[in-house]
């Protein structure tokens, strides 16, 4: 834990600095001592205070190769502490750029300041420090702080919940979101998949493992309905669950393909959050539309 000196808070943009300051020393102290480091991230808080978060174990082998795609997974993780922060910065191994030597950083402050940073750096051995380039850092959209409000009617879910089951849901879906990115965008399609959040507060992540019919299909629906079901028969080892899965949602015009988060809590939620998707034919980017929040039966923690 760090507390910037007043000096460095008289601007958004030399608070940030700052903070992208102190991410650089402790990546060079991990590099130092352990030639890596988890991705991490720093965030300051109103009081000036810097603290720092390191991304679970579990997590890291499901980050994707793309840097870019994996620093801002990396900001997703502790997006729900956004609210109560002015910046936030993360840093991603370098080893997960595979094919270099280099620092990825997403940079952000919540007064619309958004960057990406790049940092080149030559190992050294015996303990030696690294030499580390100039900075390039380039200019990107809002991504945590973008004036976005919920709708009113979204803001249902979260009362009478307390505080550690809203951030075991804001947790879920920080990791929920860009993993189903990431393979829409790799695959053009999302298989049913889990993330659970243990009394501990540690993620597991889960898939259903079912026999192919004589077509080679899997049912997806039934897929659901197992991975439901195991978690029901371990639920008293959970906190929270979501089961991700590719729908086709009805809308006037017709049918658009969707991302259905099902999401159950100890605490007595019971929700499904639908986003409405396209993929571009060229980029293979997806796009995603408004979000849909609505009650839904709870399967795990059913009566």
């Amino acid at each position: 834990m760090t507390q910037l000196p007043p000096e460095v808070r008289t601007s958004p943009e030399s608070e940030l600095a700052a903070v992208v300051a102190e991410a650089l020393k402790l990546a060079e102290a991990q590099l130092v001592l352990n030639k890596s480091f988890a991705p991490f991230v720093f965030m300051l808080d109103a009081e000036g205070t810097v603290q720092n978060g390191e991304v679970p174990q579990e997590i890291r082998g499901t980050m994707p190769p793309d840097p870019v795609v994996a620093v801002k997974l990396t900001v997703d993780l502790f997006a729900g502490y956004a609210q109560n922060l002015h910046a936030m910065v993360a840093v991603l191994d370098p080893l997960s750029a595979k094919a270099e030597d280099t620092l990825h950083l997403w940079a952000e402050h919540r007064s619309g300041i958004a960057q990406l940073i790049r940092v080149d750096f030559t190992r050294k051995k015996f303990l030696k420090h690294p030499t580390f380039s100039e900075p390039r850092v380039e200019t990107q959209p809002a991504h945590l702080w973008n004036g976005e409000a919920p709708a009113p009617a979204q803001e249902w879910w979260h009362e009478g919940l307390s505080e550690q089951a809203i951030q075991d849901v804001f947790k879920l879906v920080g990791v929920a979101v860009p993993f189903a990115e990431d393979q829409l965008s790799r695959n053009g399609g999302l298989a049913p998949y889990g993330i659970t959040t243990d009394l501990a507060g540690e993620l597991g992540h889960h898939m259903a493992y079912q026999e192919a019919n004589a077509d080679g299909e899997v049912d997806s629906a039934e897929s659901v309905l197992m991975m439901a079901d195991g978690f029901r028969n371990k639920k008293d080892t959970l906190r929270g669950t979501c089961i991700l899965s590719d729908v086709l949602v009805q809308v006037e015009d017709g049918a658009v393909d969707a991302v259905r988060l099902h999401i159950e809590h100890s605490e007595g939620l019971s929700m499904n959050i639908l986003k409405p998707y396209e993929i571009d034919g060229q980029s293979r980017a997806v796009v995603f539309g408004d979000s849909a929040v609505i009650p839904a039966d709870a399967h795990v923690w059913s009566a």
